[in-house]
């Protein structure tokens, strides 16, 4: 669901099949040389290079119950994106909600002017396009860039191997720093993309072991794995 490049389209396969195949693709990795043996041109695996041992990744990543954060990932979209047609789904989504209660949503991968744009309609009260949806402003394990006290949130719903997703990564973390702190992203999971769904727990399992900031550094290396729309990289976890 993109407004200005091509929808993406939204795997068929329930998510809690996707989640009872991860254990297999796991065990692949594992046992293949996925995670512990194939290295970045820095020597280390991406997990590494933020603070995190193979060890205790891989320790973590079979620990996660697939099924349940498969399910609390498909009820908060199905909140969010409420009012949005099953065929018009897609990722990036984001809503923007300011301090006045003023909502509004970012279909598809805007550009920076754009997203600038839509926060200052929030800001002012009055917006082309009224979020109809149902966002919980704060779920169990979010992870948030900026102010906890900012006066505008972005939340949005992504995939790592979404190459839109990748672009309006680096869209909203921009527009983050230069907010001088009234701005703040929540990144939230939607993996629409079946082989999103093991870095998606390889990211949970960073951002448990060594928290946000990690998870956000973490995320940013699992987007540059992303070289082209029909690149899948897994195994350098």
């Amino acid at each position: 669901m993109e407004n200005s490049q091509p929808k993406q389209s939204k795997i068929s396969t329930p998510m809690a099949i996707i989640a009872a195949g991860v254990l297999i693709m796991i065990g692949i990795l594992l046992t293949s040389g996925g995670i512990g043996s194939s290295k970045s041109t820095e020597g280390k695996t991406l997990s590494e290079q933020v603070g995190v041992s193979n060890d205790k990744l891989s320790e973590c990543m079979n620990s996660i119950d697939q099924t349940a954060l498969s399910q609390k990932i498909q009820t908060s979209v199905d909140n969010a994106m409420k009012a949005v047609p099953a065929e018009q789904r897609g990722t990036p989504y984001a809503v923007i909600i300011g301090s006045n209660g003023v909502k509004t949503e970012i279909r598809g991968a805007e550009s920076y002017e754009n997203v600038k744009k839509l926060i200052d309609e929030v800001n002012s009260g009055t917006v082309t396009a009224k979020y109809e949806g149902i966002i919980n402003l704060d779920e169990e394990g979010d992870h948030t860039l900026g102010s906890a006290s900012a006066s505008v949130r972005i939340i949005e719903y992504s995939d790592y191997e979404c190459p839109y997703c990748k672009t309006f990564q680096a869209t909203l973390k921009q527009i983050v720093d230069e907010s001088n702190g009234s701005i703040s992203w929540t990144y939230r999971h939607w993996p629409i993309h079946q082989n999103s769904f093991v870095k998606l727990i390889a990211a949970e399992c960073v951002a448990q072991i060594k928290g946000s900031d990690a998870f956000f550094k973490y995320s940013d290396l699992l987007f540059g794995l992303l070289k082209t729309e029909s690149d899948s990289v897994t195994d350098q976890l």
